[in-house]
């Protein structure tokens, strides 16, 4: 279907789709999602049917029938006149919505429930002269569905009566009224869509609204599938329904401007960027910061309370966070927002992490972000807080790191020769001047033999040394790649806090949450410890 959008902030025009078959239109809360929703039905007034997410669910214990022509009319304006010009132009509005497109409370269960009897009557009674096959009708198609989506539910029909049962008790029957409310409305939804008429501008605002999230997908899928002459347009909060629309049209909706005018923006299509991270992101107002690890990782723990001025949104591996901070930088004409990245320094010399800084991304100084958990004020300010004398316990926690420095030496040395020989290997292999098999032997034949890791690994190793004769405790910690070393530094243990369960790093965290001189202290500390 071809559609024009709602009026646009920026354009100052109404925005052309071609070909349309789904859209989500997401947005916060208050953006103005029921407006935009209203104000397409108003624009396409004799082919809309919407679907409120204000609605009355009270499904009726009998249902009578009617004329098909009538039950029809009353589902889809909301009463019966003999005058259908006027039906279409000002019944909606008067009939359905009570006059009021955007609050009236959408009360049409019953005669979505008449409507479904009285076509199950006329179609049987067909069927019963031989006027046509054993139909399908629409009760037919709910149930269907229904019972796909809730497989422990089934349903029965009776003259003017829905019953249900569980699978498990089939003797135990109770009337449709009686359903859950996510029962209900999931019979709601299917038979509003399945009686929309024919190539019909469907709008359902909060799709998901009363819904399990482990059915949301599979409910509307089912929909869709029934109703490929429609076009569907999901008004909606929630991302991970957004994102289980496959091949939709996305609108970020940021704000209801007034006099029918809203800004919003179409979302392109070719982001580097995980879907469901995108959207989440647009709900911010506040600069990105992308970083290493998970929900549930040191980095994000630590990061969400020194850069509380970002949304921080931790994407794995430092591979994503390089993708995402340029994919996004680059689409900065959607939503105006800055973007950075934080990656750890790893096993990266200070060239490599010139050439990083110049991309956008940030590097912490130190090789983990768990080593910034070791920084000789953080140290104290905990110790202090847990009545130890700091220096005593930095300098115990400082002479444990260099002795498990010293005995990982050759290993430490190893890992950062083969993390540098994997990068300069790269520079070889992803060279565009290759063109065939036997320049990329003779490139890789040349690095085989200028190669020196042999020298690589002998000149890390005496460097390595060198800090352990200096006694350089921050530098260690600036090449120190180890998980264990928060553990074999024993702060823990120094700081009367137990070592088996997080206690050091929730103490640091809990006091970053301080509004105090300390939790000030202790992020600046960590600032500090971040080239940006």
């Amino acid at each position: 279907m071809d559609i024009n959008l709602p009026f646009n902030k920026d354009t100052q025009s109404n925005i052309p789709l071609s070909e349309i078959k789904s859209i989500v239109v997401i947005g916060a809360n208050g953006s103005g999602k029921t407006r935009f929703g209203s104000q397409l039905e108003q624009m396409y007034l004799n082919r809309s049917h919407r679907i409120s997410a204000q609605k009355s669910l009270s499904m009726p214990v009998h249902v009578p029938t009617s004329s098909k022509e009538k039950a029809q009319m009353e589902f889809e304006y909301g009463a019966y006149s003999e005058d259908k010009m006027y039906a279409v132009s000002q019944g909606k509005k008067s009939w359905r919505w009570q006059s009021n497109f955007n609050t009236s409370l959408l009360n049409d269960y019953e005669k979505l429930m008449v409507l479904l009897h009285t076509e199950e009557f006329e179609e049987l009674l067909k069927y019963k002269e031989d006027l046509i096959e054993k139909p399908r009708t629409k009760l037919d198609i709910i149930q269907e569905i229904w019972e796909e989506v809730l497989p422990h539910r089934n349903i029965t029909k009776r003259a003017g009566i829905i019953e249900v049962y569980s699978t498990d008790k089939p003797e135990e029957k109770y009337n449709g009224s009686e359903m859950s409310d996510g029962e209900r409305v999931i019979f709601y939804l299917i038979g509003e869509v399945v009686c929309a008429p024919k190539d019909a501008l469907l709008i359902i605002d909060e799709p998901e609204m009363h819904l399990h999230k482990s059915i949301t997908k599979k409910l509307w899928d089912a929909i869709e599938n029934e109703r490929p002459d429609c076009t569907f347009i999901y008004l909606t909060h929630d991302i991970d329904f957004a994102v289980s629309r496959q091949n939709a049209t996305r609108i970020w909706l940021k704000s209801y401007e007034g006099n029918a005018i809203w800004d919003y923006v179409i979302l392109p299509n070719d982001s580097h960027l995980p879907e469901q991270v995108y959207l989440e992101i647009l709900g911010s107002r506040e600069s990105i910061l992308f970083i290493e690890g998970d929900d549930s990782s040191i980095d994000y723990k630590i990061f969400q309370q020194v850069f509380s001025e970002f949304t921080i949104k931790p994407l794995g591996g430092c591979v994503k966070v390089f993708e995402a901070t340029k994919s996004f930088n680059e689409q900065k004409a959607f939503h105006h927002l800055e973007s950075f990245g934080l990656i750890d320094r790893d096993r990266r010399t200070d060239e490599e992490i010139r050439h990083i800084r110049d991309l956008g991304i940030w590097v912490c100084k130190l090789a983990e972000a768990e080593n910034l958990l070791l920084v000789e004020s953080i140290v104290k300010i905990v110790a202090e807080r847990m009545n130890k004398n700091p220096d005593d316990v930095f300098n115990q926690v400082k002479s444990n790191v260099i002795d498990f420095f010293r005995n990982q030496l050759d290993l430490q040395a190893l890992q950062h020769t083969i993390s540098r020989v994997e990068r300069i290997f790269k520079t070889v292999t992803t060279h565009k001047d290759i063109k065939t098999i036997n320049e990329l032997d003779t490139k890789l034949t040349e690095f085989w033999g200028e190669l020196n890791y042999i020298g690589i690994y002998e000149e890390t190793k005496q460097s390595f040394a060198d800090l352990l004769t200096a006694q350089d405790y921050l530098a260690i910690l600036k090449v120190f790649n180890n998980k264990g070393l928060l553990h074999n530094s024993k702060v823990s243990e120094l700081c009367d806090l137990n070592p088996r369960n997080n206690a050091y790093l929730n103490f640091v965290i809990s006091l970053l949450k301080e509004n105090s001189e300390k939790s000030s202290q202790i992020k600046d500390g960590i600032r500090t410890m971040i080239e940006r």
